[in-house]
């Protein structure tokens, strides 16, 4: 092999290097979902007074994936994010003036807790995701039914979250709930 040759080996073997290692970075979880702080101002502001509560904290769970065949199994680096769904994440404010200041900050805690559960729950998706073993058939299929399973299950536990704190005006629950989540933040 020529001197030419083997330098144009070397320069597309680095070149190949550097492009996989960009493309599997640029799909791949490098950090923990963070957080998502709330205060009143990440609420549309309201005056419907159909709105059957005074606040409501909305959320999208996006995942996507960057799939490489080889052979009979197929390996997914993916990406998973939390976002507030702020054109419905509304307060309705004249109810909201209503409350004391204490009120106030135990409803915008209460909705705090919705937040880090749909993040707690986007960890775990990201996690599921990544440990399984995918084939060309069906990582599709297997990884919409990982997703779906697991936003049933956070609506499941958001709905007796609000029953259980009375949508956060249950001080003693919703304290109780307050330590679960921030310790569940802590493990996922």
């Amino acid at each position: 092999m020529s001197r030419a040759s083997k330098y144009y080996l070397i320069k597309v073997i680095l070149i190949t290097q550097i492009f996989c290692f960009t493309v599997s970075q640029s799909f791949s979880q490098n950090h923990k979902i963070p957080t998502i702080p709330l205060t009143w101002n990440s609420f549309k502001r309201t005056t419907n007074p159909k709105l059957p509560y005074i606040a409501y904290t909305a959320h999208k769970t996006l995942y996507k994936y960057r799939a490489i065949q080889n052979g009979k199994r197929v390996t997914l680096r993916f990406e998973v994010r939390i976002m507030l769904d702020t054109p419905n994440t509304i307060v309705n404010y004249r109810r909201l003036q209503s409350l004391t200041t204490k009120g106030k900050l135990r409803l915008l805690e209460h909705e705090q807790g919705h937040t880090d559960l749909a993040v707690i729950y986007g960890r775990i998706l990201y996690s599921q995701l990544s440990s399984q073993v995918y084939s060309p058939t069906n990582f599709k299929t297997k990884t919409r039914a990982i997703y779906l399973k697991l936003m049933k299950d956070l609506a499941e536990e958001n709905r007796q979250y609000d029953v259980q704190t009375e949508h956060g005006f249950d001080a003693e629950k919703q304290n109780l709930w307050k330590l679960n989540i921030s310790k569940r933040l802590l493990l996922n």
